[in-house]
This record gives structure tokens, C-alpha cells and sequence, in this order.
């Protein structure tokens, strides 16, 4: 049973919150790739003490911003439509 307000508020952050290996799991990546997108790409996320986490609606921001289709078209594209025209 929980004793005291900060036991309770922990109990609620640990809830509310997921780890780097399960927004992995559930995003189907690799916490590395996470982990980079967090530090490099601005994928939303918190930090808790040393800890990076995750709430439900950063989860689904990264899977919006993951699935965006890219507006730039590969080089080799661009290389193929040159030959041709």
C-alpha cells in the first residue's frame, strides 16, 4: 500500500510514462534509432531524472513524423529521370 504523496505521484509517473525499450517495441525500431531521433531528429519525449521516456502522445507524434513521406526525391531518381529526358 502506498504510504505517502510521493509514493503515490511515482506510482502515477511510472504509469503514465514508458521506457525507451518499450516505445521501441511498440514503434517496432531500435532504441539506438529511438534514441538518435530523440537527440537529433526532435522526436518529442521527457526525460525523468537520467532516464528517457516516453508518454502515450509522444508515441504517437513519433509515429506521425516517421510516416510523413519524404518531399525529396532520392538521388537516384533524380539520376534516372536526367538519362531519360
Amino acid at each position: 500500500m502506498l504510504t505517502s504523496t510521493t509514493e503515490m505521484v511515482a506510482e502515477l509517473d511510472r504509469e503514465d510514462f514508458v521506457r525507451v525499450d518499450e516505445a521501441a517495441r511498440y514503434l517496432k525500431c531500435s532504441e539506438r534509432w529511438l534514441r538518435d531521433g530523440c537527440n537529433k531528429r526532435g522526436f518529442p519525449h521527457h526525460r525523468m531524472g537520467n532516464r528517457l521516456v516516453f508518454s502515450r502522445q509522444d508515441l504517437i507524434e513519433i509515429a506521425a513524423i516517421v510516416h510523413q513521406p519524404s518531399r525529396l526525391r532520392s538521388r537516384r531518381h533524380r539520376a534516372v529521370q536526367k538519362r531519360t529526358a
